[in-house]
């Protein structure tokens, strides 16, 4: 999950899990707005970080509107999107019936299913998405394609059997034990769960992840020990930290360019704003420093 310009802290309360997933469902209904701001306009908002391959560089807020960097922005993670179909064989493994878990605005579902064929469930607990996603689906002539489903993760109804579930930095809000259990359930033998996911490598990274984003980074022997509890194996392991960390100087860039250019904005506006560009700064330098990694994770149920 990547919203960069949201300001609103997430609870720090440790909170058991019924209330815990209504309290992360409202926390992205209430942002919704921003995001749409960020990363829009629609039909496909993705809300996640951005693959820019070695040669291309970020653009910097000195020589670039706020427009010309969200397009950048966009177009990067779409590549995101992209690179990992290659990684994970889209073609092969993603072409028919696929859960996209923690779809957020749709993006992910309605590229998997324009892309590449896909019958796609958009899983998310967030009440007020799933008629955007609808709306988005329906514009882009997916209808029948891309259908929403508002529930936990963790309680997805057994009405598979699905070929794969993708989660793209979704992963993190799931208490991973009884979602792979679950996903035991719903995928068919030899299915697969395809993960793009932020994974800690020390503790400091990973409260300068959660504290932001409210969740709960885990290293990649976290999740491999979940899955392989669940009868599923680690088949795949990708790692994209350093063509992720541009994403973070354009993110950066962006709300530096909004700062400059935007006189209408109100003092909170800049405040939450400035709170921002904090952050973007501080997960750069986390990137930088090995704190936290960008990987591309595929398991298969044996």
């Amino acid at each position: 999950m990547s919203d960069l310009d949201e300001l609103s802290s997430p609870p720090q309360a440790v909170l058991d899990p019924p209330d815990e997933v209504g309290l992360v469902g409202q926390y992205y209904d209430d942002k919704t707005a921003r995001l749409v701001r960020k990363y829009g306009p629609g039909p496909k908002i993705h809300y996640h970080v951005g693959y820019y391959p070695s040669a291309e560089r970020p653009l910097r807020a000195h020589d670039a509107t706020p427009d010309a960097i969200r397009r950048s922005i966009r177009c990067h993670q779409e590549g995101l999107l992209r690179y990992a179909a290659e990684v994970w064989d889209a073609g092969h493994r993603l072409s028919g019936k696929v859960l996209d878990v923690g779809c957020g605005l749709g993006g992910g579902s309605i590229f998997w299913a324009q892309e590449y064929g896909a019958d796609v469930t958009a899983v998310t607990n967030a009440p007020e998405h799933a008629p955007i996603v609808d709306g988005f689906a329906r514009e882009c002539g997916l209808g029948r394609q891309v259908r929403t489903l508002v529930c936990d993760a963790m309680q997805l109804p057994v009405s598979g059997p699905y070929d794969a579930a993708v989660a793209i930095e979704s992963s993190g809000y799931f208490h991973r034990a009884r979602w792979f259990e679950r996903l035991a359930r719903v995928l068919r033998p030899g299915g697969n769960v395809c993960v793009e996911e932020v994974f800690l490598t020390r503790p400091h990274g990973a409260d300068v992840w959660a504290e932001y984003f409210y969740t709960r980074p885990a290293t990649v022997l976290d999740y491999a020990q979940a899955a392989r509890s669940a009868g599923f194996e680690l088949v795949d392991e990708v790692d994209a930290t350093s063509e992720t960390l541009p994403f973070w100087e354009e993110s950066t860039a962006w709300t530096k360019a909004v700062l400059d250019s935007d006189s209408s904005l109100s003092a909170v506006d800049r405040r939450q704003l400035r709170i921002s560009l904090m952050a973007n700064q501080a997960l750069g330098a986390e990137w930088r420093a090995g704190g936290l990694r960008l990987g591309f994770l595929r398991f298969e149920l044996r």
